[in-house]
């Protein structure tokens, strides 16, 4: 089958007329040329934007990692602080019990080893007593405990009249009457405890603290006394 080619006529102002012939099979050529060269456009656009959207995923994924490396790292750290209190504590209380063994002592009641203390720090800031320490989960395994703390504190050499208890509660037999009024605490591994204490009058003279700690059912499971 021939295609005929196509005239085209061209009129101008001054009346001539320019004429040409076009094959119709270069334009079919040409229409399908652009029609390629429009679908390939569009296809490219598209995978730009895909392209796009995918680095920006990816980007917001790299993100979010950096930030949970992040996090993890600064958990690391603290459980690493953690670990060596934890093995400064163990080996001071191998020195004590070395030491008990050697020389006998009438120390504290016995209770079971389920937490202790260590660290314990006391600090004045103005008429403020504030006493500091660690609060240690003493059981093997990975279990938590929680319960109540008291820090009872008074002056060497004064009569237990003259306590200072915080949290504030009242005592029966040197006892606070109310275990739930404690300090509560959630530990896994160890906890820092702050206790503080407005005097009307200026400590010239050493402290007695006693530190006591009660489970969730309200039994004493550390009494501690100790003297700075």
């Amino acid at each position: 089958m021939r295609t005929e080619p196509l005239t085209i006529m061209i009129l101008r102002r001054a009346g001539t007329v320019w004429t040409g012939r076009v094959s119709s099979r270069l334009l079919i050529l040409a229409a399908l040329f652009f029609v390629c060269y429009i679908t390939v456009t569009l296809l490219l656009i598209y995978r730009y934007f895909d392209l796009r959207r995918i680095h920006q995923q990816h980007t917001a994924e790299k993100a979010e990692l950096t930030k949970s490396l992040t996090t993890t790292h600064r958990e690391l750290d603290r459980a690493e602080e953690q670990i060596a209190l934890l093995t400064t504590y163990i080996r001071e209380k191998r020195e004590e019990s070395s030491g008990l063994a050697q020389g006998g002592s009438e120390g504290e009641p016995s209770f079971p080893e389920l937490v202790d203390i260590s660290q314990l720090k006391v600090a004045y800031q103005g008429s403020t007593l504030i006493v500091t320490f660690n609060i240690i989960n003493t059981q093997e395994g990975n279990r938590s405990i929680s319960g109540h703390i008291f820090v009872l504190a008074r002056l060497k050499g004064s009569d237990h009249s003259e306590l200072l208890v915080y949290p504030s509660c009242p005592l029966e037999e040197g006892l606070p009457v109310n275990y739930r009024r404690g300090q509560r605490f959630v530990i896994k591994r160890l906890k820092p405890v702050q206790s503080r204490y407005t005097l009307s009058n200026p400590l010239n003279e050493p402290l007695i603290l006693k530190i006591l700690v009660y489970d969730d059912e309200g039994s004493l499971i550390l009494s501690k006394t100790v003297e700075v």
